[in-house]
């Protein structure tokens, strides 16, 4: 889908369809978050029409049986695979449950954080992890129709995209998505580029680094991929750096026009070739995203490592054109992604990377594919990804989108299918799997007099 002409159609639909309150043609339920205690909230759901159950689409680690508290008596929260339900314990149907829900002990790999501290006094929510399912997913359920109500502790406000505001009401995101809304004292700065929300916490220097870096990658990215996306970003930068000296973790998520980082660990607390590095290349990698975003998976098969390893690939790529790396850093980097992707291939398949909680396979092995196209085609990973966003339309994509697109851009069916092999099936060898994608790609280069 394009960034620009669907998001803009699905925005407009979404609030069309959904801006009348109850009462009218409005939603069918109605979510109030407000914030209780820094980052702990207090959510009411209310339905227009009394329900039997709220399906909320499962998360990792059994999050909410450990972090959420049904305040209304005579409700329990039931565990399946795949969600988690809301139901009373006597079967009937219901209008209006309410809860407690705190942010997790501790961070939940490869997830969106459901609620997390941000800053003193101030939390971040993801609203995909409150908004219900109108079955579960794998039943082909899809979002409930509802609005959100958010309401921040005293003298706080909330933002969200362009919102900044005491409360918001009957709010849902302009990209028709799940979102990341924040409640809390902090306020946003406003640039060209971004909306941002800093951590007053995030050293000096990430500060300076951000301001200089976002206007030069975002520059890049638009002239990469032949557009610039229409809603303003967000960015949501927290610093809980804790004590530890030797820690230096970065840790993003990114959605539609928003993208959030965490930084833990005291050795960010001063400047470092390494710290810099970590951060310039791994900000770069969540801006891309927002440029991907413009193709969504069209299933909830389409493997990550489509996006994630063509995210690295092409955050390599704005590393070499800003002069952050030169080509013996670059060459540094895409022999790291090969080592990682070996090793990380040793206990399975790519495609059962994530099921097995491998998820550094996804980077590592889908940067490895983005760099075998490259040189097969003889283009670079933003320019085979303008194509992408291109044909997977208003449809999505899938996998076999992936490997089709591969065999027209290549000339070859055979490597789009050796690509194939590569990710679906367990190799014995990792590394001279590899090895030969690259011997592969080369001959075709040749060939073609790339």
């Amino acid at each position: 889908m394009r960034w620009i002409l669907l998001i803009g159609v699905l925005a407009a639909v979404s609030l069309a369809a959904f801006a009348t309150p109850f009462g009218g043609s409005g939603p069918d339920l109605q979510i109030s978050i407000r914030q209780a205690d820094e980052a702990d909230l207090a959510v009411i759901y209310e339905w227009r029409k009394p329900r039997r159950e709220i399906v909320l689409d499962g998360v990792a680690g059994g999050y909410r049986e450990r972090r959420w508290e049904i305040e209304t008596p005579g409700f329990e929260l039931r565990r399946f695979v795949g969600s988690d339900r809301i139901v009373r314990t006597d079967g009937k149907k219901f209008s209006r449950v309410e809860l407690t829900a705190r942010p997790d002990l501790i961070r939940i790999e490869k997830e969106y954080q459901p609620v997390a501290r941000y800053g003193a006094g101030g939390a971040l929510v993801f609203t995909g992890h409150f908004w219900p399912l109108t079955a579960p997913k794998d039943e082909g359920g899809g979002r409930v129709n509802a609005s959100f109500d958010f309401t921040p502790a005293a003298g706080g406000h909330v933002v969200a995209f362009g919102a900044n505001e005491a409360a918001l009401a009957d709010w849902r995101s302009p990209m028709a998505h799940p979102a990341f809304v924040y409640l809390g004292p902090l306020d946003p700065v406003e640039t060209d580029h971004v909306m941002a929300l800093i951590d007053p916490d995030a050293p000096g220097w990430i500060v300076d680094e951000f301001n200089a870096l976002v206007p030069e990658s975002f520059d890049k990215l638009a002239a990469l991929f032949g557009f610039t996306p229409e809603t303003k970003p967000n960015l949501f930068l927290a610093a809980p750096l804790g004590r530890d000296e030797s820690r230096l973790s970065y840790a993003g998520d990114a959605l539609p026009a928003q993208f959030q980082i965490t930084l833990e660990g005291a050795a960010w607390k001063e400047k470092s070739d390494k710290a810099r590095g970590i951060f310039t290349s791994a900000t770069i990698h969540e801006a891309v995203h927002l440029w991907q975003a413009a193709a969504r998976p069209g299933t909830e098969e389409a493997p990550e490592w489509i996006h994630e390893g063509a995210a690295d690939a092409i955050a390599a790529e704005v590393m070499v054109a800003l002069g952050e790396w030169d080509s013996a850093a670059y060459a540094a980097n895409e022999r790291a992604a090969r080592t990682e992707c070996a090793r990380e291939l040793d206990t399975g398949s790519l495609n059962g990377a994530k099921a097995r909680g491998d998820f550094r396979a996804l980077y590592a092995c889908g940067h490895v594919i983005a760099l075998a196209v490259s040189r097969a085609d003889g283009k670079t990973t933003a320019d085979f990804w303008r194509d992408f966003i291109e044909r997977a339309g208003d449809d999505g994509y899938s996998e076999d989108m992936f490997y089709d697109l591969v065999a027209d851009r290549t000339g070859d069916r055979d490597f789009a299918d050796a690509l194939e092999d590569f990710a679906r099936t367990p190799l014995a060898e990792p590394d001279r799997a590899i090895d030969g994608l690259f011997a592969s790609a080369a001959s075709l280069a040749r060939e073609r007099g790339r």
